[in-house]
């Protein structure tokens, strides 16, 4: 029979032992870390933000693109119908009504008003003006590229005067 060392084998034996401790101690720490993590609020805000942010971002530059748009059309619109009106009272004068067109479409979308296309014509066997307006420019946006701006108007005036009478073929 093999005969050991007391004094060394004691001594082995409490070296295996702090290390079991130790390995304890390091596994009930890491245990109670996991267990506390999802209580642990620390970086809470910095990530809401982070994630927040962009979407914001992004839903604030569709409402103003959106509200962009709108206030194109309603301008367009209300240009056109104000100088066929104006063409409609001056006999069929549609130099007029192109002046206050362009004049109004300025004051309202200010140089981008250069990229619409107007158009007032008479007709006299309708006794009528008619008029247009369009855009159909590419709006350019950073990170989502050039978008189409599509806008048209039309509008329809008889011409302001008194008539004895339906036009000629009508009846």
């Amino acid at each position: 029979m093999q005969t050991h060392n007391c004094k060394a084998f004691v001594s082995e034996l409490r070296l295996a032992d702090s290390k079991l401790r130790t390995v304890k101690l390091l596994f009930r720490h890491s245990q109670s870390a996991t267990r506390n993590f999802h209580c642990d609020e620390r970086g809470q805000d910095l990530v809401e933000w982070t994630v927040g942010l962009p979407v914001f971002m992004i839903l604030c530059a569709g409402i103003v693109f959106y509200a962009w748009m709108w206030w194109n059309q309603v301008a367009a619109a209300a240009a056109v119908h104000d100088g066929t009106y104006l063409a409609a009272m001056r006999g069929g004068d549609t130099g007029a009504g192109y002046v206050r067109t362009q004049r109004m479409l300025r004051s309202a979308v200010g140089g981008f008003a250069n990229s619409y296309s107007v158009s007032i014509g008479a007709d006299a066997s309708r006794r009528s003006v008619s008029g247009s307006v369009r855009n159909s420019s590419l709006f350019s946006l950073p990170y989502l590229g050039a978008l189409p701006l599509n806008i048209q108007a039309q509008s329809f005036q008889r011409l302001e005067q008194f008539y004895g009478g339906p036009p000629r073929g009508w009846w």
